[in-house]
């Protein structure tokens, strides 16, 4: 049955190939229906460095960062770097990594899997490691209040062999709590700095598990993530097995210092942004965890460039662009502080899809603090784009953004036409939830 699934999946993978279509879930689904168990029968020779990346943010460019750095030591990798995170996605990686009966020509596997997902492949898969990068309010139409979640991820966690290793975002309360119940072997890793943080309106209150008291904070980094304590019975952040010190953050990239077990270590980036100094913790640290030695994780790091739509620098029409995905609040946010963060003036376009993937509750853009990006950046033309462009364009009226400046074209390839036309001076930047992100690519790649 293995192999008659397999080569199913790899005749519906050339059909997308010759019609054009992007092949990364339907291969798998097809496959899938006619054998439902395998991904365990595809992967379960592969009995090493086998990595789970899941949680709200982060996942595509945690799970590239750590694929490179195999790749860079010299191991073979499975990974669904495309961003199809869920169970059909990952049967569709492995089709395409395995030959025609069915053996997997790989060395190591690393996947991003979509949270709710995450309790339907773990036991398949049965992972070495397993990150939890985050909880934030993301699409709650599918998944539900945060809580709901983080409990259906620590019952699947509960499931693996007490070998396996769970990394843990110690600056995050719901992650972190994880942690608590857990069997298998634990590591946090987080931020020790002074870094200034961003005050994010998406705030997700967490609350002691011991006592009930709400946490405060002697530091936020973004969102929730921070060093929270308890006032009440003392229950505080877990001290990280592995902290990041020393950030120094521009438009270039990052540098800082990593602290494991009493040594030191430095490393640089080209990806900006407080949020992927946690992406890099995540990956450094499982790296470390799965014996790569510091001269090549450094060297990987350093010469790692973003997934495309991940704080991709692109041209449109000769015109200097970069695109970063958005689908929640805290991201969106994040993303504003960081382009506010530049010298020269903006030119936005933000498409809004409602598709199933993006979630169809679109009231999330409602919790972005578009006020307080607009006083500071100078920015002169936004165009709204997607299914959802009349919702995000009342947003922004209602930001007090200047209407007249304000172009609602539905149509992506006209509004990506349309802002390198006004654009002279201005960098652009390109913000599109998931679904909107293939449109955009497709536009670039054509």
């Amino acid at each position: 049955m293995k192999f008659l699934s397999v080569n199913l999946g790899k005749l519906v993978n050339i059909s997308c190939k010759i019609t054009g279509k992007g092949g990364t879930s339907l291969p798998g689904k097809i496959a899938l229906k006619s054998d439902s168990r395998l991904i365990k029968k595809l992967i379960e020779p592969l009995k090493e460095s086998k990595v789970m990346i899941t949680g709200t943010n982060g996942k595509t460019t945690t799970s590239g960062l750590i694929a490179h750095i195999l790749n860079t030591a010299g191991k073979s990798v499975v990974h669904n770097k495309e961003g199809a995170n869920m169970k059909t996605g990952i049967a569709t990686a492995l089709i395409k990594s395995s030959d025609f009966l069915g053996n997997l020509k790989k060395e190591a596997a690393v996947f991003e899997v979509d949270e709710a997902n995450m309790p339907i492949v773990i036991e398949d898969i049965n992972p070495n490691i397993v990150i939890i990068t985050n909880f934030f309010r993301d699409q709650l139409d599918r998944y539900g209040e945060l809580d709901i979640t983080v409990e259906k991820v620590k019952n699947a966690l509960l499931k693996l062999p007490q070998e396996s290793i769970i990394l843990l975002n110690a600056d995050e309360p719901f992650t972190a709590s994880i942690g608590d119940e857990i069997k298998s072997k634990v590591f946090y890793y987080g931020i020790d700095d002074n870094i200034e943080g961003i005050n994010s309106s998406s705030f997700e209150q967490k609350y002691c598990p011991i006592c009930g008291h709400k946490y405060e904070y002697r530091r936020i980094y973004y969102g929730q993530l921070g060093d929270y304590y308890c006032p009440n019975c003392g229950k505080k952040r877990p001290n990280p097995h592995f902290k990041a010190t020393n950030i120094f953050l521009n438009e270039d990239g990052i540098n800082f210092n990593l602290y494991y077990k009493d040594k030191i270590f430095t490393f640089k980036s080209r990806l900006i942004g407080i949020y992927n100094v946690y992406n890099l913790l995540a990956a450094i640290s499982a790296s470390i965890l799965l014996n790569i030695d510091f001269n090549t994780i450094s060297k990987a790091t350093e010469n790692y460039w973003p997934i495309e739509g991940r704080l991709q620098k692109t041209k449109i029409k000769n015109k200097k662009a970069i695109i970063n995905l958005i689908k929640n609040p805290i991201g969106f946010e994040s993303t504003l502080n960081m382009l506010s963060q530049f010298s020269k003036p903006l030119n936005l376009l933000i498409s809004i899809n409602d598709n199933y993937a993006d979630g169809r509750d679109v009231s999330w853009l409602w919790d972005v603090n578009l006020e307080d990006f607009l006083s500071k950046t100078k920015v002169n033309y936004i165009i709204t784009s997607g299914l959802r462009a009349e919702d995000m364009a009342v947003r922004l009226k209602y930001a007090n953004f200047d209407i007249n400046k304000v172009k609602v074209i539905n149509s992506v390839d006209k509004a990506l036409d349309t802002i390198s036309e006004l654009t002279k001076e201005e960098l652009i930047a390109v913000l599109p939830n998931y679904t909107s992100l293939y449109d955009v690519n497709k536009y670039l790649n054509s």
